[in-house]
């Protein structure tokens, strides 16, 4: 057999067991969806709240930082849910990036979760919490991309992560500075976003 074409036929194969795992993933209920949403929304919270303060602010008020903790929590758990209803991604981060060149996917890298994810924050500057458009390994093959939270102020390094594209178009969050995975920069700033300046262009 020529090698080409079993090179070629073995990699269909390989596209049609994926495609196969990932019409057979079984789908949850609304009262499971539910529930599971509510508690990635509590361990959200709480790692909002345990970010640590810029350095030299003053303690902030424990309920107000709650409040806006739940609201961050709330936007960001809603709106990966909303956005994967386009996206439709149910398997690897890595092999949804080959299903959108192959063409069975339209939308779902990782720069795309982002703007998506951001406008579900309030449209100004929050009074406890700072948003930050993150970018790691960029150019290099490894590039991701990323929305970052940080108490208002404080470094980039002591912020938490929320990735629903290496979620698999589930809430996934860890903090910066325990990310083995990727080493996190500010692709964009809190005003760069919020006045629209924040954009990747395709690729």
């Amino acid at each position: 057999m020529n090698l080409a074409l079993k090179t070629t036929g073995t990699f269909l194969l390989v596209v049609l067991l994926f495609g196969m795992m990932a019409c057979s993933k079984s789908h949850l209920t609304v009262t499971q969806q539910i529930d599971l949403d509510k508690k990635a929304k509590a361990g959200l919270v709480a790692a909002l709240v345990d970010l640590p303060p810029a350095g030299g602010s003053r303690p902030y008020p424990s309920q107000e930082v709650e409040k806006e903790a739940r609201e961050i929590a709330q936007a960001l758990v809603d709106q990966t849910r909303e956005t994967n209803k386009d996206f439709k991604m149910n398997t690897s981060p890595k092999w949804h990036n080959v299903m959108i060149k192959m063409g069975s996917r339209k939308k779902g890298y990782c720069y795309q979760w982002v703007p998506e994810l951001l406008k579900a924050l309030p449209p100004q500057p929050m009074k406890y919490f700072e948003r930050h458009w993150g970018g790691s390994f960029l150019s290099l093959g490894r590039e991701n991309n990323a929305v970052i939270i940080t108490k208002r102020s404080a470094p980039l390094e002591t912020g938490l992560v929320y990735d629903a594209w290496r979620g698999v178009g589930r809430p996934f969050w860890i903090p910066v500075s325990q990310d083995k995975h990727y080493q996190w920069s500010e692709r964009f700033n809190e005003i760069e976003i919020l006045t629209g300046q924040a954009k990747v262009e395709a690729k």
